[in-house]
């Protein structure tokens, strides 16, 4: 069995426009299928303002997309030891969960999208690089449903750019990587899955620099799919 993404948006003629055809499909969370950006600035802001870098907002906003938060933690905040990234991160994790109550929003469509692909019995995965806790309470907020596959910053030891998220998953779903379409919308998912091995659908208009070959859409509004065989 294989999934074939359309879209009515893109089509000419009436006729809908092929996205791309896969076995699975993987798909990031902040930005692809839940607009969080407004509780993500907020987080960063707060995150710079409290350690000195006000004047380095802009380019933790440039570094953090896709990223896990330890991973930026450890990365504007060298000189520290790895217990106090640890306890930061832990107060930062607790915090974003109560900045996200009732400030999520789908990306147009995703919801209903990732009903249909679930009802529909396609290999589905979600690879996101927050935790856990944050990605069940965003998710709900949002109101996009929970693949049984989840694959968190909690499960594999290196997050976005690197490709083990994504290895990770196509492994649980059983399903050469391959064969597996990511949908992606940050730089960092982008590399991460180039570098597994996927295609790759983008959401949005991040990853300026992506192949122009690879597809791209808005949002998921007019995005429908066929199971083909």
């Amino acid at each position: 069995m294989s999934v074939q993404l359309l879209s009515s948006s893109n089509g000419s003629n009436g006729e809908p426009a092929f996205l791309a055809r896969a076995e699975a499909v993987l798909c990031d969370m902040d930005g692809t299928l839940v607009d969080s950006s407004a509780v993500v600035e907020s987080m960063w802001s707060s995150f710079a303002r409290d350690h000195g870098m006000s004047e380095r907002f802009d380019e933790i906003m440039a570094y953090s997309p896709g990223r896990t938060g330890i991973d930026t933690i450890r990365r504007f905040l060298p000189d520290l030891a790895s217990e106090e990234h640890d306890a930061i991160h832990e107060r930062f994790a607790r915090e974003e969960i109560v900045r996200t109550a009732g400030r999520m929003a789908e990306i147009p469509g995703a919801a209903a999208l990732v009903t249909a692909l679930i009802d529909a019995g396609v290999p589905l995965a979600l690879v996101t690089s927050a935790p856990i806790e944050l990605m069940r309470v965003r998710m709900e907020e949002a109101g996009v449903p929970i693949p049984a596959v989840v694959v968190s910053a909690d499960d594999v030891a290196r997050g976005k750019p690197d490709p083990d998220a994504y290895l990770k998953a196509a492994e649980l779903l059983g399903v050469p990587i391959g064969s597996c379409l990511v949908l992606e919308d940050a730089a960092s998912g982008y590399t991460a899955a180039q570098r597994a091995g996927a295609q790759v659908l983008l959401v949005g208009d991040g990853v300026p620099d992506a192949d122009p070959q690879v597809p791209r859409i808005p949002d998921f509004t007019g995005v429908t799919f066929a199971v083909v065989g």
